[in-house]
């Protein structure tokens, strides 16, 4: 009741995570039995899995949509990888300029090299 179901949309997460959040949004709400809180994380786990994407073949926007970077960040990765190669792993992805080193590292379970 919080908010409306297309609030979901975008958000990616394994089970635990989808478990942490329902919890968490179901801390005010006490009429909810267990029973219903495990069918709704089994739907956001199955239908709102975490996507990986890959840093060597997605496009600007896709990196922008699929890890939460702004244009920039996004652009960057590809400029760098277009200048360097591809990315080999996660330091390597870090070395791109302009982007913030700990965002990518919060990340690194949607990456794919």
């Amino acid at each position: 009741m919080c908010h409306s179901p297309t609030a979901v949309i975008g958000k990616q997460g394994n089970r635990q995570w989808w478990q942490s959040k329902v919890t968490e949004m179901l801390q005010e709400v006490t009429d909810v039995p267990d029973s219903d809180v495990d069918t709704i994380v089994a739907y956001l786990a199955k239908n709102f899995p975490i996507v990986k994407i890959n840093v060597n073949k997605a496009a600007a926007k896709d990196l922008e949509t699929g890890l939460d970077l702004t244009s920039k960040e996004s652009e960057a990765i590809v400029q760098y990888r277009e200048a360097h190669g591809n990315f080999k792993t996660l330091d390597d992805l870090k070395k791109a300029p302009g982007l913030d080193a700990a965002k990518i590292e919060s990340k690194k379970d949607r990456l794919e090299f």
